[in-house]
C-alpha cells in the first residue's frame, strides 16, 4: 500500500471516529387543555433547570396537545400523538420550528388517542383511543379508517375488560400489546391487560396483572416495555390518607399473569416520585442507548413540579435519579405528557446530519 494510500485510509478512520451518536428526549403535553402547545427537544444528557434545545410547534404543526409518541427507525420519523387535536402527526426526526407533518392519520377513527406503538416488522401502527385498541396501517395517511380494533368493555356480552385504556406498548418478542386500564366500576382497580396483536372485536384478553400483590395500588396509566430484556415498566401510586400520593415504578417480566408481586421496584423518598394530591406518573419511555428509564411527572395544579426523571433500566429501591430536567427555564406545560426517546445523529464538527 502507498503512502499516499495509508494517509487516505487514517483520515477516513479519524473522520469516522469523529462521528457520535446522541439521543434527545422529547416531551409535550396538555397544557391548560385550550392553548396550543409545543413538543420540546433536550438531549439526553440534560440535567437540572435547563431550556430545550429547540421546540416543534406552531400553526404549521397543527399541534392542540402532544401527549405521547413514539420514534420509529424505517422512516426515521417520529409519530406524535394529538390527544385534542385527534389525530397521529408524523414529523422526521429532528424536526423542529412551525413546520407542517409528513403526513396526519385522523381525525374520525383515530378519535382522543392516548398512546402510540409501532410494529416495523408488520407494517401496523398501533394506538389506544378513548375507549379500545385500535390498528392502522403503518405508512396511514388522512382520515384513514383502521384495520381492527378491540371493541369497548361496556357493550352488552363484551368479554375485552376495555374500560379506558390509556399506554400501550408492543412487545415483539411474543408479538402482543399490553395497555394500562382501570376496572369500570367502583374501586376503579388498576390492571394491564395483554392481548394478541392481531386479536379484534370481542376478544378476552390473554393475560391480565391485576390484584393487591401487584402493588398497582390507587392508579396504574404510564407503562414502557424493554424487548432485551423482556421486562414491563409500569409506573403507578398509591394515595395516603392525607390524599397525597405515593409513585412507584413497578417491573414485571413480560409472561407474568394475575396477582403477582412485581419483580422489583423504585420507590421511596430519594426517587422524587412522592407527589402532591393532583400529582401523577403521567409517562414512561426507555432510552435503549444510555439504558435508562425515562419518567415524567405531572402535577395538575402546581406547574413548578412537573419533571422528567432518569433512572437506570436496572433501578430498584430508594434510588435517586440520574438526571432531573425541572424548572422555570424548561417551558415545561401546565401538565406533562410521555416523554418520546429519539435518535439524533451529529457530527464531530457539531452539524446535525439530515434526518
Amino acid at each position: 500500500m502507498s503512502n499516499r494510500m495509508r494517509l487516505l485510509c487514517l483520515g477516513l478512520l479519524l473522520l469516522t471516529q469523529q462521528v457520535s451518536v446522541r439521543a434527545d428526549i422529547l416531551i409535550g403535553g396538555f397544557g391548560n387543555t385550550t392553548t396550543p402547545q409545543s413538543l420540546l427537544r433536550f438531549a439526553d444528557a440534560a440535567n437540572g433547570n435547563v431550556a430545550p434545545i429547540s421546540t416543534l410547534g406552531g400553526v404549521a404543526t397543527a399541534f392542540q396537545t402532544p401527549i405521547a409518541g413514539i420514534y420509529e427507525p424505517l422512516e426515521d420519523v417520529v409519530y406524535v400523538a394529538d390527544f385534542y387535536g385527534q389525530s397521529i402527526r408524523v414529523f422526521p426526526v429532528g424536526a423542529s420550528g412551525d413546520v407542517a407533518p409528513k403526513r396526519v392519520v385522523g381525525p374520525d377513527y383515530v378519535s382522543q388517542v392516548r398512546s402510540i406503538a409501532v410494529d416495523v416488522t408488520h407494517a401496523e401502527l398501533l394506538i389506544t383511543s378513548t375507549c379500545c385498541y385500535k390498528v392502522f396501517d403503518r405508512t396511514a395517511n388522512g382520515n384513514a379508517f383502521y384495520k381492527r380494533y378491540v371493541q369497548w368493555g361496556g357493550l352488552t356480552g363484551s368479554v375485552t375488560q376495555q374500560n379506558s385504556p390509556a399506554a400501550l406498548v408492543y412487545m415483539a418478542p411474543t408479538d402482543e400489546v399490553a395497555e394500562t386500564d382501570t376496572d369500570s366500576a367502583s374501586p376503579y382497580t388498576p390492571k394491564v391487560l395483554v392481548f394478541n396483536r392481531t386479536d379484534s372485536g370481542n376478544t378476552a384478553p390473554k393475560r391480565v396483572l391485576k390484584g393487591t400483590s401487584t402493588q398497582l395500588g390507587t392508579y396504574a396509566g404510564a407503562l414502557a416495555y424493554d424487548a432485551s430484556s423482556r421486562k414491563l415498566f409500569i409506573g403507578a401510586f398509591n394515595t395516603n390518607p392525607d390524599s397525597s400520593r405515593s409513585g412507584r415504578i413497578l417491573v414485571f417480566d413480560d409472561m407474568d399473569d394475575g396477582n403477582v408481586a412485581p419483580l422489583r421496584s423504585i420507590a421511596g423518598s430519594l426517587t422524587g416520585l412522592e407527589l402532591t394530591a393532583s400529582g401523577n406518573i403521567a409517562g414512561l419511555a426507555i432510552d435503549p442507548k444510555r439504558q435508562r428509564l425515562l419518567v415524567s411527572v405531572s402535577d395538575y395544579n402546581i406547574a413548578a413540579n412537573n419533571k422528567v426523571l432518569e433512572f437506570d433500566l436496572t433501578a430498584s429501591g430508594n434510588v435517586l435519579p440520574l438526571q432531573t430536567i425541572a424548572g422555570t427555564l424548561t417551558g415545561f406545560p401546565l401538565s406533562l405528557g410521555t416523554p418520546i426517546w429519539a435518535p439524533d445523529r451529529v457530527f464531530a464538527n457539531g452539524f446535525e446530519s439530515a434526518p
